[in-house]
């Protein structure tokens, strides 16, 4: 039984050795790897296929210090919610300019031929024409109307001006509208009808000019006007043609009929007259006009300025080029400051002046300013009216002053600033809202009358009372006087001094 029992544990064990013999791997030497296996569990990502780098391995020692961690920025961080609405493009900008045919027009009211007109406006758009359609408006419809089409219809006497508009762009027209007037609204002299410049006085059913820069203004539908003058002594005269600056100089023949304006186009026409030569050199005086149609003058616009000096104000030798002495041809009072800087400013304007005149002196005529100035003219003994609705005085006097100090009496180098204070502080009283604008040196200065001036103006304490210290000296004229081109750049200096006054 023992026996039997060790036999069949002999007989399973044999069994069970060659089964495993049977199974297990041949003892091939190329395909046994005798290094030991490594535990770790194997990488399941693909291997990278991309070739080896060749290149040596850089066997400089590795840093070991630690690496810092980069810097925590400590601000809280914004807890306000992100708004999700899309964001907008930036605008492109546009750029719009309305364009008109014309920029100014005169009109008669009530005239069919004259008392309408058409206004083009274009519209452009970042300078390329752009079909858009302007809105028509007028400043005052009483004046004048525009329709939606761009006709201006005359409805009354005056000046406006229309716009053509579109979005944030504009253009404006000047509009002038007369009315008709009969010849004797015309030759009564009327300020209503005929403008009037400077001291002018009535006499035997003529009018009379007689200071520089003196004269009238009328306007007329028609190709010509003539007038008919009386004439004294010599005189030249000023035309000056539909607002042209540049005005045509002729001398006055005779008295009797002249033509003042020929050969123009059948329209609106204004011409004014200014006497060219001083006072004392002659005067004209207007008897009648003549025209097929009168018009109604318009009136200026800008300020009224009463200028008052001596031969710079009077255009003495203003147009000679270092001539040596004076002549009726080369002195022009239409070409000085004053003349020149009223037109720009279209100002209602008188001149009173007088070559050779001191403030209260004599020394090269025997009249002083104290004794001109209250006279309409020294051609008659008329005292002058004042108007007190002056809005500027222009005072250049002292130059002659100067002279009589240096030629006749040092003394009076004391006492100049007396006189000078007396007569301005009597134009105050006849002007009392007028700015009084003292100016000296067109011709170069004394000191005596320079610092007189000063003295005046800063004593007086009244702030419209200014010496204007601007002019340099100019002696390129006729005897040392300024010549025209210097008058230009004062007129321009005074100009634009004037514009920055609070007027009106």
């Amino acid at each position: 039984m023992r026996f039997q029992k060790y036999f069949l544990t002999t007989c399973l064990s044999i069994i069970f050795a060659f089964s495993v013999v049977a199974c297990a791997p041949q003892n091939h030497p190329s395909l046994v790897d005798p290094s030991p296996v490594d535990p770790s569990p194997v990488d399941p990502s693909p291997v990278d296929p991309s070739p080896v780098d060749p290149s040596p391995v850089d066997p400089s020692p590795v840093d070991p210090s630690p690496v810092d961690p980069p810097p925590v920025d400590p601000s809280p961080v914004d807890p306000s919610p992100v708004d999700p609405s899309p964001v907008d493009p930036p605008d492109e900008t546009v750029n719009y300019e309305v364009l008109t045919d014309i920029s100014s027009v005169s009109l008669v009211a009530g005239d069919e031929l004259f008392g309408v007109t058409k206004l083009t406006a274009e519209v452009l758009r970042d300078g390329n024409q752009f079909a858009a359609v302007p809105e028509y408006s007028s400043a005052d419809p009483s004046v004048a109307e525009i329709d939606y089409d761009g006709k201006i219809t005359a409805k009354g006497y005056g000046k406006t001006t229309v716009s053509a508009s579109y979005e944030d762009a504009w253009a404006t027209v000047e509009v002038t509208v007369f009315e008709t007037a009969t010849a004797e609204d015309i030759n009564s002299f009327s300020e209503t009808y005929v403008g009037l410049f400077g001291r002018t006085y009535e006499r035997n059913n003529a009018i009379y000019f007689d200071n520089p820069a003196t004269g009238f203004e009328v306007s007329f539908l028609g190709e010509k006007l003539t007038a008919d003058i009386g004439l004294e002594g010599n005189v030249y005269i000023c035309i000056y043609t539909d607002g042209n600056t540049a005005p045509t100089r002729v001398k006055i023949p005779s008295s009797g009929s002249i033509v003042l304006a020929e050969g123009l186009p059948h329209g609106i026409h204004t011409i004014r007259i200014l006497k060219s030569s001083e006072v004392n050199k002659g005067a004209f005086s207007l008897r009648s006009l003549n025209a097929d149609c009168f018009l109604r003058a318009q009136k200026t616009i800008g300020p009224k300025i009463e200028f008052i000096g001596d031969s710079i104000t009077a255009g003495y030798g203003d147009l000679s080029h270092q001539g040596p002495t004076w002549t009726l041809e080369n002195s022009d009072a239409c070409s000085t400051y004053a003349c020149l800087s009223a037109l720009s400013l279209d100002a209602d304007f008188s001149v009173v002046a007088l070559s050779g005149i001191c403030v209260k002196k004599h020394i090269f005529v025997s009249v002083n300013m104290e004794e001109m100035h209250p006279l309409t003219s020294l051609r008659t003994n008329e005292s002058w009216t004042y108007e007190t609705d002056v809005d500027i005085v222009v005072l250049n006097l002292g130059t002659n002053d100067g002279r009589y100090i240096l030629l006749k009496d040092a003394e009076y180098a004391n006492h100049f600033s007396d006189d000078y204070m007396n007569f301005v502080m009597n134009l105050r009283n006849i002007y009392p809202n007028a700015y009084i604008i003292c100016i000296y040196g067109m011709m170069g200065k004394v000191e005596a009358i320079d610092d007189g001036i000063k003295d005046v103006v800063t004593a007086l304490q009244d702030e419209k009372i200014i010496y204007l210290d601007v002019f340099e000296a100019d002696l390129n004229g006729a005897e040392s006087h300024p010549c025209k081109e210097a008058h230009e750049q004062y007129a321009k200096q005074l100009t634009e001094y004037i514009e920055t006054l609070p007027i009106g």
